[in-house]
């Protein structure tokens, strides 16, 4: 059973020929990245990033952060970098299907958009046979906080690669998520200011409450034998509900739906509580069937983080991806 099966890089002149990979060295952290051109289009440039968890676990698959970079095309007239919207997936779905349709709704609008894979996921399981995102799911409280600690920490990193890359503006990030990248993504700006701002979908917070009671992990937690006093003890100071105060003012829009069995509405208004002065909207239907929305959410989304991040110059239409 998955545990969130939910719905839906430093400067230009010497960037690498596509396919090759280029180490860099980043300071102070001093972690090691690669950096190739992924693709080259008509409207972008598709950069594909590697560089090492700074959590790293017990499969060596899983301790190389992937992250891909779309630049819009063509460069800003002024010659500065354009905002960038760091976008944090679903956990356990088999590809990146919905993040595309946001994406390039971002990269359309003038964004650069970096999205990575979370741990787990894609290029980080542990066995190509085990699907995306599977291993994620523990079975014990200590190593539950652990997976999702590290998928903090990687966007945390990313944020710093990102900053130091040359493509973007480094004071114009943003956060973007959709369910437990949406969670992830709250805890990461709950103890990192320079995001601007973040958009968050069918997210929660209080997280030993949601796997008691959400319908895709109650009944896990209930077998593995896992109490919620021991999620309480091992998420402390992990969710956003325990940043309320350093949240005030920090700006996020969230998206919840009504009839969410996945992410109880007790969870979805505690992580609305948990940013002070955050706006939330409600749409129709549930966790998945949510997705009947997707073309007003897209739009909503890209239009939020144009008043949060600037509004960058207007961009020729995509072609779908």
């Amino acid at each position: 059973m998955n545990l969130f099966l939910f719905s839906l890089l430093f400067a230009l002149q010497s960037l690498p020929v596509s396919g090759a990979v280029r180490p860099q060295k980043d300071a102070p952290d001093s972690f090691q990245s690669a950096l190739r051109v992924e693709e080259e289009a008509s409207a972008y440039t598709l950069y594909e990033a590697r560089f090492p968890t700074a959590r790293p676990s017990r499969f060596p698959a899983n301790n190389t952060v992937w992250g891909h970079l779309f630049v819009p095309k063509p460069p800003q007239a002024d010659g500065s970098k354009p905002a960038c919207v760091l976008v944090l997936p679903v956990m356990a779905a088999p590809n990146a299907w919905i993040e595309l349709r946001f994406v390039h709704a971002f990269l359309e609008r003038g964004f650069a958009v970096l999205w990575i894979e979370m741990p787990y996921q894609f290029h980080r399981r542990p066995h190509p046979s085990q699907p995306s995102g599977q291993v994620f799911l523990a079975r014990t409280a200590a190593r539950l906080r652990d997976n999702f600690v590290q998928s903090v920490e990687d966007a945390r990193r990313a944020l710093t690669w990102l900053g130091r890359s040359g493509l973007v503006d480094k004071d114009r990030i943003g956060l973007f998520g959709i369910s437990l990248g949406g969670m992830v993504a709250a805890s990461l700006y709950s103890t990192d200011d320079r995001p601007k701002g973040a958009v968050l979908l069918l997210a929660g917070a209080d997280f030993p409450s949601l796997v008691r009671d959400g319908s895709m992990t109650s009944e896990f937690v209930r077998e593995a034998g896992i109490e919620e006093g021991e999620l309480r003890r091992a998420w402390r100071g992990i969710d956003p509900s325990d940043h309320r105060e350093d949240n005030r003012g920090k700006q996020v829009r969230l998206v919840n739906a009504h009839w969410d069995a996945v992410v109880p509405r007790a969870n979805a208004l505690k992580l609305k509580e948990a940013f002070p002065g955050s706006r939330q909207l409600w749409v129709p239907l549930g966790h998945y069937s949510a997705a009947l929305h997707l073309p007003w959410i897209r739009g909503y989304a890209t239009r939020r983080l144009a008043e949060l991040l600037g509004p960058p110059a207007s961009r020729r239409p995509l072609s779908p991806p």
